[in-house]
């Protein structure tokens, strides 16, 4: 084998999740590769385009020779976002059967499927979208290893409070966590926005052997079961809401590599040796920044903006953690899958800063 060739382990695959994505989505999931056809790098609000040529997966990490290493630069969209176009919506690629597959990502970088060698983990009732998944494979110590699904959507239709709704964005990272400790798994992180929520293995849905997430509509943050799960904020209640819609399989289209926090060195794997690296070291963000309050667009409401930046990439979204938990504000995991009661809203916070800041560090 090419050394340079990383090897997943068989039970990474056997224990993917499975995601219901919401039956009402107008946002469904996106191809990385097709993102970057529609939309220019900007420094801040100024175009880089005549610096660059067509941005695609091999090349996107030269943006960070521009805005102090790139943490400036924004992939803004070539289209108004407000006319909602096709490639926004993704719904070429909301999963389906495999005997209804169609060609395999046309025009862009083909991505091979994958399959657990010791479980049947592609069958008729798992759905496969045109649009890869992403696994990253992080060793640690202790027996370790924490297998990241990483799921992208072009666009995060933000949530609804007093009929105002807020947090609109280009580009949107959510993930899921199964962490595994000598071969065996243990725990589960669904994110939820800037945070998310943490379960034993043994809590949360699965069929087979297979944790089951839930995508909520237009957000996309992840949770552990369907129905509405409230927040309380000081103006009224904000609400995700998921349930039963279609089945995502990320074994059926995904890139896998590993990672290594210490070099950060991000490796193909045998289960897609192929697939492309430079994309993954973007420091940037992968939607439109914030538009001012001088555009037709943007509005503000309460301190919160209709429109805001798009979102770092999963680089920055704390691989090294030590605990399973995304933030570093304490880290609860639960041994069971509570009723979807009212919580406190977290509030907006800058851990993908700081998780920059303790890269440039290394």
């Amino acid at each position: 084998m090419n050394p340079s060739i990383a090897h997943i382990p068989d039970y990474v695959l056997e224990y993917a999740p499975l995601v219901h994505l919401y039956s009402g989505e107008e946002f469904w999931p996106g191809d990385i590769s097709e993102h970057l056809e529609h939309v220019d790098p900007y420094l801040n609000y100024t175009s880089l385009q005549s610096k660059m040529d067509h941005l695609n997966l091999t090349n996107l990490d030269d943006l960070n020779a521009f805005g102090r290493d790139g943490r400036f630069v924004f992939l803004q969209s070539e289209d108004d976002v407000e006319t909602r176009p096709d490639w926004l919506s993704g719904k070429k690629n909301i999963p389906s059967f495999p005997s209804r597959i169609a060609p395999q990502n046309k025009g862009h970088e083909q991505v091979p499927q994958m399959r657990s060698k010791s479980t049947n983990q592609g069958s008729a009732t798992h759905g496969r979208s045109d649009a890869p998944a992403v696994l990253i494979v992080v060793e640690k110590d202790d027996g370790i290893v924490d297998a990241f699904w990483f799921f992208f959507y072009s666009y995060n239709l933000g949530n609804m409070v007093l009929n105002v709704r807020f947090g609109n964005h280009v580009g949107d990272w959510e993930h899921i966590l199964v962490r595994f400790q000598d071969t065996k798994p243990q725990a589960v992180f669904f994110s939820e926005h800037y945070w998310g929520e943490a379960y034993s293995y043994r809590a949360v849905e699965k069929i087979g052997i297979r944790p089951v997430g839930y995508s909520a509509e237009g957000t996309h943050a992840m949770y552990g079961t369907p129905g509405n799960h409230e927040y309380v904020l000081p103006l009224g209640l904000l609400h995700d809401t998921t349930d039963r819609g279609p089945m995502w399989d990320p074994l059926l289209n995904a890139y896998a590599y590993t990672y290594d926090v210490a070099s950060q060195e991000l490796r193909p794997s045998n289960v897609t040796p192929e697939a492309p690296t430079e994309w993954f070291h973007y420091r940037g963000h992968w939607g439109d920044k914030f538009y001012p309050l001088d555009d037709p667009r943007q509005y503000q409401f309460a301190g919160q903006y209709h429109y805001v930046n798009g979102p770092l990439g999963p680089k920055f979204k704390n691989l090294g953690r030590s605990t399973v938990c995304q933030t570093r504000k304490g880290c609860i995991i639960k041994n069971w899958m509570e009723e979807n009661t009212p919580r406190e809203w977290p509030g907006f916070d800058d851990d993908e800063d700081e998780e920059q800041n303790e890269i440039d560090e290394r």
